[in-house]
């Protein structure tokens, strides 16, 4: 990843363990200044990340499986521009799992959370980046391999800060 300046804005959905947490920790070694959002009202390790972030991390909650709170995210962000937003809430099954095992409620479920629910998140916030950068939106689900997959809008690319 490139080096970053203090002026970069992110918007990570999806922090608060795993893979939103670690990117989290290298966005705010960055310096970037860093929107980050928690599903519940559970303490987690990026609020521990609140006393030392010397004001670059803001926490948000919001469940994306819920439209409602997607919206009250989006109005409670209402003016504020990103350089990047990175959708990283999901879900996966156990990976002993087969197809034949999967309910269909279930199915159903995984296909909101992964796929619906970050695509109502992007458009919900794709007039909060400059017009330039509106290409810079990643989300991606997990294979059980632990390599990304999948990206909605037209880069593909790794989730940097583009550089101004």
């Amino acid at each position: 990843m490139p080096t970053f300046h203090s002026t970069k804005s992110v918007l990570l959905i999806g922090a608060s363990r795993g893979l939103g947490y670690a990117l989290a920790a290298e966005y705010l070694q960055r310096g970037c200044h860093l929107v980050a959002t928690v599903r519940g009202r559970a303490r987690t390790k990026l609020h521990d990340r609140l006393g030392t972030s010397s004001g670059q991390l803001e926490i948000e909650t919001a469940d994306i499986n819920f439209p409602d709170q997607t919206m009250a995210l989006h109005t409670r962000l209402r003016g504020r521009t990103f350089d990047l937003l990175f959708v990283n809430a999901g879900v996966k099954n156990d990976d002993r799992e087969t197809i034949a095992d999967v309910a269909t409620d279930e199915f159903v479920r995984v296909m909101v959370t992964n796929a619906l629910s970050p695509m109502r998140v992007v458009e919900s916030f794709q007039g909060s980046m400059p017009r330039a950068e509106r290409d810079r939106v990643w989300s991606g689900t997990w294979h059980e391999n632990g390599l990304p997959s999948g990206s909605f809008r037209p880069s593909s690319s790794p989730p940097s800060v583009p550089a101004h």
